[in-house]
This record gives structure tokens, sequence and C-alpha cells, in this order.
């Protein structure tokens, strides 16, 4: 395990043919290994860069702190979106590119937040279960950012417009969207369809 910004990150794999590698974000309670099986099944031969949020939260760890009633702590968000931000420069400068965001959750928050913060960068994402982090806010233009969002039908974290609001301001904001809501809860169908969909998109992206 490196740390790097301030952040544990631990690196699975070497890139292939130059390919941008893969930072994946945890959800709520969760740390650098909750999506290695994930990043595993996805990645493509990329090289995978596992991310542990800096925020303590429910035994495990977070990106960003929620209030009380699990609404977004908009202020913490934005303070540690610019740590993030921070540690995507040095991976970007690292790797020689920039790399693309795989988020869960709270790291699919985070992962939005760092898109609408600084596009550049990335190259591109994979949001699971997202939410707006920039709900009442103007995006800014994101000019062609590819981003892949997947939501859950029966997720009881998430109300059933959320993935496809999120896409229609994303693509309101230029970026290439695309959005699909699978039959199946919160939690990370690992070995199908999130799988899968996440696998195809990523496999297409350079």
């Amino acid at each position: 395990m490196a740390e790097t910004a301030g952040f544990h990150v631990v690196r699975s794999g070497a890139a292939a043919d130059g390919r941008a590698p893969l930072v994946l974000l945890h959800g709520s309670g969760g740390s650098e290994r909750s999506l290695t099986g994930f990043g595993q099944r996805v990645a493509g031969g990329r090289a995978c860069l596992f991310v542990r949020g800096r925020v303590p939260w429910e035994g495990g760890h977070a990106f960003f702190r929620r209030n009380p009633d699990r609404s977004l702590d908009h202020a913490d968000l934005a303070a540690r979106c610019d740590e993030f931000c921070d540690l995507l420069r040095r991976l970007a400068a690292s790797e020689g590119r920039p790399p693309l965001l795989v988020g869960f959750s709270n790291g699919a928050v985070m992962a939005a937040a760092a898109i609408l913060d600084a596009p550049a960068l990335s190259s591109g994402a994979v949001l699971l279960r997202p939410l707006s982090p920039r709900p009442q806010e103007p995006f800014p233009s994101l000019d062609g950012y590819p981003v892949l969002l997947l939501g859950g039908a029966s997720d009881a974290r998430r109300h059933p417009s959320d993935t496809p609001i999120l896409a229609e301001r994303l693509r309101q904001a230029g970026a290439r969207v695309t959005a699909r809501v699978l039959p199946v809860g919160h939690d990370l169908d690992e070995a199908g369809e999130d799988a899968r969909l996440a696998r195809d998109w990523l496999a297409a992206r350079d």
C-alpha cells in the first residue's frame, strides 16, 4: 500500500498498451479492498488503483460525510473533493495520462463531484448508484466527457429518478452519457449486469 496526497492507494496490475488505469472508489463504510473483485472483473488488462476514503465511517471509511438524515454534507463534500482532485492530479502525472474513475455509492458521488470540479483530471467515469453532487447548482461544460451511470430499480437508498435526472443534467452539460437502471438494489451485482456493462463500456474507451 502506498500513500499519495494523504490517501491510501493499493495498485493491482500493470497498464496494458499504455491504457488509462482505473481509480476505484468504494461506498460508505468500505475500504480500499471493497471493490477488488469488481475491479478485476471489469479492468480488462488495465491497472487498478484502489483508494481508501479519508473519513472514518460505519466501521470503515467514506470519501465525505453525510448529515444525520443521510443527506449529503455539501460543505464536507466540496472540501474533500479538493483533496481528491489533488490525488487525481498526482496520479495523472505519475501514470502519464488521466485515469478512468469507477465509483460506487459514496465513491460515485465523489467521482461525480471531481468530474464537475476538474474534468481534465480524469478521462471517463463509471458511476454506480450515484447521486448528483450539485442538485441545485448549474453544471460546467463537460464537452464530450464519457460517463456510464448504473442505478438500481429497487435501491432503498436512492429515489428511482436519481440516476435519470443526473444522466440528463450531464447530457445537457455536453457529456456523452450512457445510463441504465437495472433490476437490482443498492448493492453491486458484481457477477452480473453491473460488471458486464462496466466492463464493456470500459473496453471501448481507448
